[in-house]
């Protein structure tokens, strides 16, 4: 769920080192990992994608070298392997999930993974932690400690919440001579036909992809779905269903055909998100959904033209919806007592409030906790953001989306079926009856 520009150049070496690495040492692979450093210190295996143009990757440096400060942090070494890309790791988390060790601190990468960590038996239980420190329990609603647990046990710590909209191109819209709504378009039907006014004008609508789990196109289909009355909306707050051959997620996805076909780019289908927020900031497309963690690359003048920032607008999805679900949190892969020790000590400090407030400022995270207070000052310093802060609570609809609730092997087929859907090799009827079958094998 967290995207960010990369190299291919880092990718090819990236997938080379993967394929050394299994077998290494790094990441905590190693039957024989390392556990304490020459000057006895405790060492954390991390493997890392919050790194190069991350959208995080100042933070977690941050988080890094400040809990080494603290008393509980002092003698703690950190040993890294880096992943530019949350793709990847995902698949290399999965992959030690199967068969190797975990890293000492697993990080979220957006998929929600803690299922098949439990059963796999390599990651802890970490309700005593949390028991023994109500007030840092105190911190998490019950919704997104919930959403953390397996059988009433916690196994994963929440460090932000999730919330996503469309961003709009103001100087594009302006350019069709259209108006952009103050929140929402009050229907879908109005959206599309803000959509036919651009191309009309010459201007692409959408910004939409199909690789690497289809992230923009997930979160339109997601949109489409949570506002469709109550039984759309129950349908994108339900962990893991079975059956998408409804009439919402049907019309769902002829809706998402549609767009596929007339509204976005013309590598959108087999297209990368980068490639699709390059677009963006090129102003090459007019609306483009995602979350606040999109804001500091929409500021960094190495990631955007000058000025960008400015031309930059926010709005919730048709008839007022807005993705909001807890994350899946960050967990504990670690062994031996001292490293367990170390890790929670770690999550502790990344998830204090005065980070929290830290990673809203520096990588657009929402706080997890409802006890941080959001500085007036951040309205004169990025009011990008304090919009976004202020247009959550009006938000009608609110729903989940497909890489957090639905099962694995259903978000893997929903991304290779995208392409069939929007060249028409397969009809609304039948992409759907493959979602189906997946999830009917779980």
């Amino acid at each position: 769920m967290r995207k960010k520009l990369v190299s291919v150049l880092l990718c090819a070496g990236m997938i080379a080192s993967m394929a050394a690495g299994c077998g290494s040492n790094e990441g905590g692979n190693s039957k024989q990992e390392e556990r304490k450093s020459s000057d006895g210190k405790v060492v954390l295996n991390v493997i890392n994608y919050h790194v190069g143009t991350d959208y995080a990757a100042e933070y977690y440096d941050y988080l890094f070298t400040e809990f080494q400060k603290t008393e509980e942090g002092k003698n703690v070494e950190f040993k890294f392997e880096e992943i530019p890309t949350t793709d990847a790791y995902n698949q290399k988390i999965k992959l030690l999930i199967s068969s190797g060790d975990l890293p000492d601190i697993v990080f979220n990468g957006g998929n929600n993974i803690i299922n098949l960590a439990v059963e796999s038996g390599k990651v802890q239980d970490l309700t005593s932690y949390f028991e023994e420190d109500p007030e840092w329990k105190a911190q998490f609603d019950e919704s997104s400690l919930e959403f953390n647990s397996v059988d009433g046990k916690i196994y994963g710590v929440p460090v932000s919440k999730e919330i996503s909209y469309i961003y709009y191109n103001k100087d594009l819209f302006e350019q069709a001579g259209l108006e952009a709504p103050d929140v929402a378009y009050e229907t879908w039907d109005d959206f599309f036909k803000a959509c036919d006014t651009l191309k009309e004008k010459g201007i692409t609508p959408l910004g939409m992809d199909t690789a690497d789990l289809g992230w923009l196109t997930n979160l339109w289909y997601s949109g489409l779905i949570g506002t469709a009355g109550d039984t759309g909306n129950e349908f994108m707050n339900a962990m893991y269903p079975t059956d998408y051959n409804t009439p919402e997620v049907e019309k769902a996805t002829t809706d998402l055909q549609k767009m596929l076909a007339e509204y976005t780019t013309a590598d959108a289908v087999g297209g990368k998100y980068d490639t699709m927020a390059t677009h963006f900031f090129n102003s090459e497309v007019a609306m483009f959904p995602n979350g606040p963690w999109m804001i500091p690359d929409i500021r960094s003048e190495e990631k955007a033209p000058a000025g960008f920032y400015d031309k930059v607008g926010i709005m919730l999805l048709p008839e007022y919806g807005m993705e909001m679900v807890p994350t899946p949190g960050d967990m504990v892969g670690a062994k031996d007592p001292e490293k367990i020790e170390a890790a929670v000590a770690f999550l502790k400090f990344e998830t204090s409030i005065e980070n929290q407030l830290k990673g809203l400022e520096m990588a657009g995270l929402q706080p997890v906790s409802s006890q941080v207070e959001i500085p007036d000052s951040l309205k004169d310093s990025d009011p990008l953001m304090a919009e976004v802060l202020e247009i959550q609570p009006k938000a009608k609809w609110t729903y989940g989306q497909n890489q957090a609730y639905w099962y694995q092997n259903v978000i893997d087929t929903f991304s290779t079926e995208l392409p069939e859907l929007a060249y028409a090799n397969i009809t609304p009827e039948e992409f759907c009856t493959k979602l189906s079958e997946a999830a009917q094998k779980n």
